[in-house]
């Protein structure tokens, strides 16, 4: 009896990490973050881990800065990036916004080489800062980033991104079963 109890619970008790992790790892908008990934030559992974980094993916949040939605774009940014992109809409619409955030994320790419820490560190604060850092002899990424704000960043989004994989699956489609 008691074995046939453990059995019927067993399942539900592996899924619980996984439903855990998916409540502190939340996924929404996965479709807009598939296409706007693919149309700019990015992971969806990586784009959900900026997400998840700048807003846990709440789509009102609007920082001390006055940065606004699921990737916190700036109102000077947003426009700046609808005026070179061609993206119509409000950029405090979620949609809207991660089609935004994600298209200055594969100009970073193109920019960058495909360097994650350098796309990182350049979201956040900006090209300039980057381009300072790293015209300066045997600068590293990985450890000479230095603003502290900024290299937390780097890292907690990189994290994020290998967990996004992980629960969610390099396309963002693994649901449970």
């Amino acid at each position: 009896m008691v074995l046939v109890a453990v059995l019927a619970i067993l399942p539900l008790a592996l899924r619980l990490p996984d439903a855990v992790m998916r409540t502190i790892y939340p996924l929404r908008y996965e479709e807009v973050i598939r296409q706007a990934s693919e149309e700019n030559g990015l992971e969806p992974t990586f784009v959900a881990a900026v997400i998840y980094t700048e807003s846990r993916f709440r789509p009102d949040v609007e920082s001390h800065r006055d940065a606004y939605g699921l990737m916190q774009l700036l109102p000077q940014s947003a426009h700046y990036i609808q005026r070179k992109s061609g993206i119509e809409g409000d950029y405090r619409d979620p949609k809207v916004n991660i089609r935004l955030g994600t298209w200055f994320l594969g100009y970073l790419n193109d920019r960058y080489e495909g360097d994650e820490r350098l796309m990182l560190a350049a979201y956040n604060s900006g090209e300039g800062s980057v381009d300072a850092w790293t015209s300066d002899e045997g600068f590293d990424i990985e450890k000479d980033i230095p603003y502290k704000e900024t290299r937390e960043y780097v890292e907690r989004a990189l994290e994020s991104q290998k967990t996004y994989q992980e629960i969610y699956g390099r396309d963002l489609q693994h649901h449970p079963g």
